[in-house]
């Protein structure tokens, strides 16, 4: 038989009551900050789950915040777009109709009036559409490609630049000789010299055929005989072409100086600069995370199908660089170029067969950049949407790993507020039991 001792009842009760004193600090703490574990000693599988969809989640919402602010950049400049798109546009498919509605196709009146006139009309419009490519999306300007903190466009008598790069900037094709380099000319001498500071542009319409420069000698040794370009080793001999223009000693024609068009030295290196310039700014890219994957290769170098380039790039869509005619590719400078020609015919005069054969190639030349602008355009509208339902699968992923992460730390409240009332129930039970049933002792009176 044990005997239930007076010190013995007391050490158990005060054990139990501490029990009950933790249990309720414990529920407390457990509605107050709603987890199921406030530290991993507590539950370290859960734990160890809970971070991975902690850090799963933190990933997507970096990668949701990231596509969404390029999705709204994409969408303000495809809206942009757009507005060129409907200046440059009509319903039936004709490209580039103009403000009062007559497309380029009409254009073929014999008088020119009305050429001049929708030249100034097609003049306005390519001021607005620069004025639509350096629009902003918040600070950053949308068509500036990697940099968007400088503005993409700017026109300078009456040239475009863009980012400070002329916007026709193309490798001039100047006569080079055999080891490709460009051949330089002494303008003094006319000879062929490899410090010579003066190239030759395109020589195709300055070349004359060895017999008619021959026929010049023959018949009359006292005319004046055109400028033909020599060779520097052997300076009596002429500089011999073939009839692509490229330097032949078998060739049977000679470059005819005083009509072929040259430049300098300086101008050929800035225009080759320019041209380079115009190629990197061309495929300068701004890659980020959009939840494509986004890894690296052996080698630390971004895989760059696992990134989105959100650069928008302005030239893409209306042109840049010349074409083999020597013609600029973008709209602007074409327009521009067809307002040049309108300006040279007197009112009331007709316009000559020269005018009107080269504005017409120009018409054709602005249909063709307008139709690879509708292009361009079409491609930024699929990857718009593209970046759309990409929005929407972030959203929804972040969604399900909140959801998954919550379960496992989140407490049910109605379960934990229970618990808590259960605890604090006990333990107030506890306490009066012990002011019930403990009597006082001697020594609590002396006390």
């Amino acid at each position: 038989m044990i005997r239930a001792t007076t010190g013995g009842v007391l050490k158990s009760y005060r054990r139990n009551l501490m029990n009950s004193f933790i249990n309720v600090n414990k529920s407390r703490d457990t509605v107050l900050s709603q987890r199921n574990f406030n530290s991993y000693a507590e539950d370290p599988v859960s734990a160890a789950r809970a971070f991975k969809l902690r850090k799963a989640r933190m990933t997507v919402e970096s990668q949701y915040a990231v596509c969404n602010d390029v999705h709204r950049k994409f969408q303000t400049g495809w809206n942009s777009l757009e507005s060129i798109n409907k200046l440059i546009d009509t319903e039936n498919g004709e490209p580039m109709k103009t403000l009062s509605g007559t497309s380029l196709t009409m254009l073929n009146d014999p008088t020119g009036d009305a050429r001049e006139q929708l030249t100034k009309a097609l003049d306005q419009i390519s001021q607005t559409i620069i004025q639509n490519l350096n629009q902003k999306y918040g600070e950053n300007f949308i068509f500036s490609g990697a940099d968007g903190h400088n503005v993409p466009f700017e026109i300078k008598n009456d040239k475009l630049y863009y980012r400070g790069v002329p916007v026709d900037a193309a490798v001039p094709t100047v006569v080079k000789g055999a080891g490709g380099a460009p051949m330089g000319i002494d303008p003094a001498t006319g000879l062929v010299a490899a410090n010579g500071t003066t190239y030759v542009k395109d020589p195709s319409s300055a070349l004359i055929k060895r017999s008619d420069f021959d026929d010049i000698v023959i018949n009359d040794p006292t005319a004046t005989q055109p400028q033909i370009l020599k060779k520097n080793a052997v300076p009596g001999d002429p500089q011999r072409f073939n009839e692509k223009g490229e330097p032949d000693d078998n060739g049977d024609y000679y470059l005819n100086l005083d009509e072929a068009e040259t430049m300098t030295q300086e101008e050929y290196e800035t225009a080759v600069t320019d041209a380079k310039k115009l190629k990197y700014l061309m495929n300068e890219k701004q890659l980020v995370d959009i939840g494509l994957g986004f890894q690296e290769n052996e080698n630390g170098k971004l895989i760059e199908s696992s990134a989105y380039n959100a650069a928008l790039n302005g030239l893409t869509f209306i042109g840049y660089g010349l074409d083999s005619d020597g013609d600029p590719k973008n709209i602007y400078s074409l327009v521009q170029k067809m307002k040049e020609i309108g300006s040279r015919v007197k009112d009331g005069q007709d316009w000559t067969k020269a005018d009107y054969d080269e504005f017409d190639a120009l018409v054709k030349k602005l249909e063709k950049a307008s139709s690879e602008f509708k292009t361009e355009f079409t491609n930024m509208g699929a990857g718009t949407q593209k970046l759309e339902n990409n929005v929407e699968l972030l959203e929804d992923n972040f969604y399900n790993l909140q959801e998954q992460y919550s379960d496992i730390e989140d407490v049910d409240m109605a379960d934990a507020i229970t618990s808590f009332i259960w605890a604090q129930y006990c333990y107030n039970a506890a306490l009066k039991v012990g002011n019930s049933v403990l009597s006082e002792s001697l020594m609590d009176y002396l006390k």
